[in-house]
């Protein structure tokens, strides 16, 4: 019973991203293109950040990607809010 639901969900799933993909093809560009430019931006803040003696960072992994492409430049400014609040706590 357990898999059968397992397969409808990934069918569904499945099916709402080639919908999505055939009629929506800018978004995921957009999508796209704001995790690449925000994990690079990531990158390169930590780079300077850790050149001048800050102690501040923001991983690059799964989560922050997901909040750069979705959310764009304000998720990118969540993310070092976030490390700037816990490296003061």
């Amino acid at each position: 019973m357990d898999k059968l639901l397992l397969i409808i969900i990934i069918a569904c799933v499945v099916f709402m991203i080639v919908c999505l993909i055939k009629h929506r093809t800018d978004l995921i560009i957009n999508f796209i293109l704001r995790a690449c430019l925000g994990t690079a931006g990531i990158y390169l803040l930590d780079l300077l950040l850790r050149s001048r003696g800050y102690n501040i960072s923001v991983g690059i992994n799964g989560i922050t990607v997901l909040a750069n492409g979705l959310l764009g430049f304000p998720g990118f400014l969540l993310l070092y809010g976030l490390a700037i609040y816990y490296f003061l706590k």
